[in-house]
This record gives structure tokens, sequence and C-alpha cells, in this order.
């Protein structure tokens, strides 16, 4: 399943996977901070649904959410698919 990216009216993208809404899904969202040149200006964040048991890795935000730098978007855009790939095939198994 390939992420569906979406400009939202606070000026970043996001996709999801799964129902987030509903507490059983994954966001992704990439945003541009054009000043943050030392560790990449493109900026990806996964925010997991709140659930009982679920994974947490990298750096975190202050929510302690996942997050990761990257220099290129297209290599953001990348990584957040090959993880959405993983936990599809995991969703799978179960």
């Amino acid at each position: 399943m390939n992420l569906q990216w979406q400009k939202t009216t606070l000026g970043y993208e996001e996709a999801i996977l799964g129902d987030f809404a509903g507490g059983d899904g994954v966001r992704f969202i990439l945003e541009h901070l054009p000043t943050c040149y030392r560790r990449g200006p493109h900026k990806l964040l996964i925010e997991v649904a709140e659930g009982s048991d679920h994974e947490k890795w990298g750096c975190f935000d202050m929510a302690d959410q996942p997050m990761r730098y990257y220099h290129l978007k297209e290599n953001a855009k990348s990584e957040a698919q090959e993880i959405a790939d993983v936990l599809m095939v995991d969703r799978g198994k179960r």
C-alpha cells in the first residue's frame, strides 16, 4: 500500500496508515524546517495512535513520538513508505 501524502492547512504534509482517529493507526507528518540544516531541513514525525502495546524507535519529540531528520524530502518519504510496508506485513500476520 502506497502512502497518500496530503498537504495540510498548517503547511506540512501527512499520510495516515490505518484508522488513526479510531486508535489503530499511524500518522506520518513531514515538516520542512528550512533553518535546520545541521540535522536536515525535513523532519519526519511518526505518531502512533494510542494503544496498549506499540514499539517506539529513534529520536523522540516532547510528546514521546519518534522522529527523524533528512536532507532530502524524497528520502524522508521513502523511509516512511518502508516503515508503512513493514507495519502492513506485521498486521497481516495477526
